[in-house]
C-alpha cells in the first residue's frame, strides 16, 4: 500500500516536462493515506478558475492558508459508524465528520456521511438514498458524466433547534436532491503555494435543493421548518460551479475552487504545509483572539466587535453553511456591524490579522430582524 503524507512542502518530488495525464483507479487514495489542505475564504480578485482547453497554466500561488485541515483516508470497518455503510471501501474525514465511498466498475461514489453536517448540533449517520458520483476512471481530457443523488433522512430534533422553536418539535426530516454535470475540460500545469503539478481540470456544475421538515403535534404532523429558525431559506436552492485540479501523484485534487455561476471564487482548498497555516502563527494571533469580544449576543439589528488593543484587522461573518455574508475592517477599539440585512439564525464571526491569518472566531445569534 502506498503511503501519501503531504505535511510539508518537500513530501512530493518536483515534476518537470508537464503533459496531459490520465487518472486511474490505482491513483486514488487508499486507507492510511493523509493530505494536508489549506483553506482560503478571502480570495484575491486575481484568482479565477482560468481557461479550459489543452496545455493551460492555472496559477494559484497567491492563495493563503487561513485555515488548515488534515484529511485522513481510513478503513470504514475501523470506525464506529462504519457498520452503517457496509458496502464502503474507504472513509474520508471531512467537515468534522466522515464521508463514506464505494467503488465499482471504475466509479467512485459517496454513499453517505456521519457527523453533524446540518450545523444543528446533532451528529447522525446520513446514508444516500441514491449515491453521488465523484470520480469516473479512467479520467482524461474531455471525459464527462452526469449524476443525480438523493439524501433522505429522519432524525430526532436536535436540542439547539428545539430551544429556538416557539412550538414543541419532535423530529426533523432532511432531504437533499442534487444534480452534477461533470467534465474534464482542461489539462496543463497547476501552480499551488507548495509547487507546480501536471493536472486535469474537472468542472462540475452543481444544483442542490435542500428541504428541512419538522414534525410537530401543534401543526398536525409534518411541515416545512420556518427558515428564520436556522437562518437560511427553506427549501434552499443553490447553484454553483466547482473546479477541481486533479493530480496523478495523489489521485485527488491539488486545488479545488467553489464559485458562483459567474465564476467568482467563494472558497479555495489546496495542498498546503502546516507551517504556513494560521494555527501555527504564534503568540500574536493568540493574544488577538483573547482580546476579541462581541456584544450584544443575541443581537437584533447589529453587534459590536471590541478589541482591547487597536489594530488594523479584518472581520468576516459566515452563515451556518459556510457562506460569507458580511465583511469589513476593524480600525478602532469598537466596530459596529450592521446585521439588518441578515435573516434570524446562528452565524460565525471571524477576525483575521493584517497578513490574513485567522485570529479568532465566535458564534453570534441574530434574532428579531
Amino acid at each position: 500500500m502506498k503511503k501519501i503524507l503531504l505535511l510539508t512542502a518537500f513530501c512530493l518530488s518536483m515534476s518537470t516536462g508537464f503533459s496531459q495525464i490520465v487518472i486511474e483507479s490505482v491513483d486514488f487514495p487508499q486507507a492510511g493515506d493523509s493530505i494536508y489542505q489549506g483553506i482560503d475564504t478571502l480570495i484575491p480578485l486575481s484568482i479565477t478558475p482560468g481557461s479550459a482547453g489543452a496545455d493551460q497554466t492555472w496559477d494559484f500561488s497567491q492563495l493563503r492558508t487561513r485555515q488548515g485541515n488534515t484529511i485522513h483516508f481510513a478503513d470504514p470497518t475501523t470506525l464506529p459508524s462504519g457498520s452503517s455503510f457496509p458496502n464502503s471501501f474507504l472513509a474520508v474525514e471531512q467537515f468534522g465528520g466522515w464521508g463514506f465511498a464505494d467503488s465499482s466498475n471504475g466509479v467512485v461514489e459517496i454513499t453517505g456521511f456521519s457527523g453533524d453536517f446540518t450545523g444543528l448540533g446533532a451528529p447522525m449517520d446520513i446514508p444516500f438514498q441514491d449515491p453521488q458520483t465523484i470520480f469516473v476512471f479512467p479520467s482524461t481530457y474531455l471525459s464527462s458524466y452526469i449524476d443525480t443523488s438523493i439524501i433522505n433522512v429522519t432524525m430526532e430534533a436536535p436540542p439547539a433547534l428545539v430551544a429556538q422553536s416557539p412550538i414543541p418539535i419532535d423530529s426533523i426530516h432532511f432531504v437533499r436532491s442534487s444534480e452534477i454535470t461533470s467534465e474534464i475540460d482542461g489539462w496543463g500545469t497547476v501552480i499551488t503555494p507548495l509547487q507546480s503539478y501536471s493536472a486535469l481540470r474537472q468542472r462540475n456544475v452543481e444544483h442542490n435543493i435542500d428541504s428541512i421538515f419538522i414534525y410537530a403535534a401543534l401543526l398536525g404532523g409534518w411541515a416545512l421548518l420556518p427558515g428564520q429558525l436556522v437562518g437560511i431559506e427553506n427549501p434552499r436552492i443553490t447553484d454553483s460551479h466547482r473546479y477541481n485540479y486533479i493530480i496523478k501523484e495523489i489521485g485527488y485534487y491539488a486545488v479545488s475552487l467553489t464559485t458562483n455561476l459567474n465564476d467568482s471564487v467563494d472558497q479555495a482548498t489546496f495542498l498546503s504545509d502546516p507551517a504556513q497555516c494560521c494555527f501555527g502563527a504564534g503568540v500574536q494571533e493568540t493574544s488577538i483572539a483573547e482580546a476579541f469580544s462581541i456584544y450584544p449576543n443575541p443581537a437584533s439589528n447589529g453587534f459590536s466587535i471590541r478589541m482591547e488593543t487597536p489594530e488594523k484587522l479584518i472581520y468576516a461573518v459566515f452563515d451556518i453553511t459556510g457562506k460569507q455574508v458580511l465583511s469589513g475592517s476593524l480600525n478602532s477599539n469598537t466596530t459596529f456591524v450592521n446585521t439588518a440585512v441578515l435573516a434570524d439564525g446562528l452565524y460565525i464571526c471571524k477576525v483575521f490579522s493584517s497578513d490574513g491569518k485567522l485570529a479568532g472566531s465566535k458564534k453570534i445569534s441574530i434574532s428579531g430582524n
